[in-house]
């Protein structure tokens, strides 16, 4: 009892880290539009503490780590997350000095309830006798990543969506790579190769990072962090969906509508501010 305890504290621990170091990252990305001048002062600080950032938001994974050692429940670590999401909002309304609208108190309300009971629905949900295709992965992929980059190029145009659409694409992109990380493993058990899947989960990984901070150049922490949130959670069941063939039961289903529903408060608050 005292270890599952113990992981359930180290949970939120790495939940709270994985926010607020994106809540940090957005307080100073505003930092690499000076170019090279970031480097010098007084911009020299401004990069110091958007690398802090990143480096909470990194180190996260080992307190992640820990406590599901501890925990040995997957399932409560996920439900951490929406503690991670409350930390988000306070930091963002104290410190960064962000605006929470009720649409968005709502939405984010939502995207925890939702993230947290699919994370908690989903984690001890094994996939049998599902086949490594290989070329419907890739497919998916490649039509996932030409949505987004159209999404991309509307939102440079219609700003109220913008925070949105770069935030779900961010977490399309870790969604992508732990799909990847996942399909390598099966076929580690089967002695195939898996270079290529593995250089494709960093490469999404990486480009998640800078996807993240394009979301956050011109919208707010509390549209961008649940976007993340969100798509890295919705993003797997999909591909799991159209190359696994294997459907969500009716509560996934229900849960899916919470966060999509979620998402459109969190769109309709973003667009009374830039009005």
């Amino acid at each position: 009892m005292t270890g599952f305890l113990l992981g359930m504290i180290f949970g939120m621990v790495a939940a709270l880290m994985l926010n607020i170091g994106k809540g940090v990252q957005k307080q100073k990305v505003h930092v690499f539009l000076q170019g090279r001048r970031m480097f010098a002062p007084p911009h020299r600080r401004e990069f110091a503490i958007w690398l802090l950032g990143f480096v909470i938001t990194v180190g996260a994974s080992l307190p992640y780590a820990i406590g599901l050692k501890l925990s040995g429940s997957p399932s409560t670590i996920s439900a951490m997350t929406g503690v991670g999401l409350i930390g988000l909002v306070v930091y963002a309304w104290k410190v960064i000095g962000e605006t929470i609208r009720p649409a968005d108190a709502f939405g984010i309300a939502l995207v925890v309830i939702g993230t947290t009971f699919l994370g908690y629905h989903n984690a001890g949900r094994v996939v049998v006798e599902r086949e490594v295709a290989s070329h419907s992965m890739i497919g998916v992929i490649a039509f996932l990543m030409l949505a987004a980059v159209g999404g991309c190029l509307l939102a440079l145009v219609v700003r109220r969506i913008h925070g949105l659409v770069f935030g779900a694409t961010a977490g399309a992109c870790v969604g992508i790579a732990l799909c990847c990380g996942d399909v390598a493993l099966l076929r580690s058990e089967v002695g195939q190769p898996i270079g290529l899947l593995l250089a494709g989960a960093i490469a999404f990984s990486l480009l998640a990072t800078l996807t993240t901070q394009l979301g956050f150049l011109r919208g707010r922490a509390v549209e961008v962090v649940p976007a993340v949130n969100s798509a890295i959670v919705l993003t797997p069941l999909f591909l799991e969906v159209v190359v696994y063939h294997q459907m969500p039961p009716p509560a996934t289903l229900a849960f899916i509508g919470i966060i999509l529903v979620a998402v459109l408060l969190l769109s309709r608050g973003a667009a009374a501010q830039a009005a």
